[in-house]
């Protein structure tokens, strides 16, 4: 990314240094970098290059040796589905931030992914490059033009929907309850040209050194808690007995290790909908009524009252200060 907002006439060391990253550091044999540093990074520089697509159109011009372990892990795969399964299993190789669910990819085709220490939406420009980017790898491998079933983002989205579904060649949609990529069944059965049995072994035996020197500590609770309140809150189950109970805990105990964090469930619950607000106010064209039911509120007027409560102003007069 360094290299891309070089080449576009931008200050690539200015920017990396307003997201806390030493170019000369990450360039070391070995290095990485905090997810939410990488995230910042991509964010700055979708800012700087003024390319609000800037994660779709970096990922869809990789190579999927710039991955470089895995990526030569997923070349050697026999099949799409092993491919994917090992991208799943080995994810820690390549980051320590990336959750990837492929429990249901030989059901129903699905895998699901997310990333740990950026926000709801603080890493859109990397969630963004990481599904154009895995898409392409896949296209690749195969050598086919592999055609998803469906594509979710959970960020919202205002401009740019039409670049994302002529890339992935069905519909996208934003705001959703989770990132997900549907694949259909015939793709994932289909070989990978570049198979190499021995290869595979030999890779994945590193893969395996790799993981017990980077065995990452579970996420954090706040950031487990913030993912349940953001799944449940549409469906209006982001309480506090509902989020203790998932994750295995009375609410006392739940409400005393949150304390310890210096935050509560209240709290959480809050900051997650003001910031889910501006965004959908500010990226997309939904109704008022519409972000309410996505917050949790079963009134407009709810909504109205805490958002005037947050920021001092009406939904009404921020979308119209956005558009104007």
């Amino acid at each position: 990314m360094a290299a891309e907002l070089q080449r576009a006439g931008c200050a690539a060391d200015q920017i990396l240094g307003q997201a806390g990253v030493d170019r000369q550091k990450i360039a070391a044999d070995g290095a990485r970098l905090p997810f939410s540093k990488h995230a910042a990074v991509f964010e700055l520089a979708a800012e700087a290059m003024q390319d609000p697509c800037l994660g779709l159109n970096f990922g869809r011009s990789r190579d999927t040796r710039d991955a470089g372990l895995i990526g030569y892990v997923g070349l050697a795969s026999p099949s799409l589905v092993d491919a994917l399964k090992n991208l799943a299993r080995y994810r820690r190789v390549f980051s320590d931030a990336a959750e990837m669910d492929v429990s249901d990819l030989l059901t129903d085709g699905s895998m699901r992914w997310w990333f740990h220490g950026s926000g709801v939406s603080g890493a859109r420009q990397c969630v963004e490059f990481s599904a154009a980017n895995l898409l392409r790898a896949v296209r690749g491998l195969v050598g086919e033009p592999i055609t998803p079933l469906q594509v979710s983002f959970v960020h919202p989205r205002r401009d740019g929907r039409a670049d994302f579904e002529a890339f992935f060649g069905c519909k996208v949609v934003f705001g959703a309850a989770e990132n997900v990529i549907v694949l259909r069944k015939a793709d994932l059965a289909r070989p990978i040209r570049s198979a190499d049995d021995r290869l595979l072994a030999l890779l994945l035996r590193y893969c395996e050194e790799v993981l017990s020197r980077h065995s990452a500590p579970p996420p954090a609770l706040v950031e487990r808690v913030e993912r349940m309140i953001a799944d449940r809150l549409s469906k209006g189950e982001a309480r506090l007995a509902t989020v203790a109970a998932a994750c295995g805990m009375s609410t006392r105990s739940l409400t005393r290790r949150l304390a310890e964090h210096g935050t509560s469930f209240k709290d959480l619950v809050e900051n997650l909908r003001r910031e889910l607000a501006l965004r959908y106010l500010e990226e997309t064209t939904l109704s008022l009524t519409e972000i309410a039911f996505l917050l949790g509120y079963s009134e407009v007027s709810s909504f109205n009252h805490a958002f005037r409560r947050w920021t001092g102003k009406t939904p009404s007069t921020v979308r119209s200060r956005v558009r104007a």
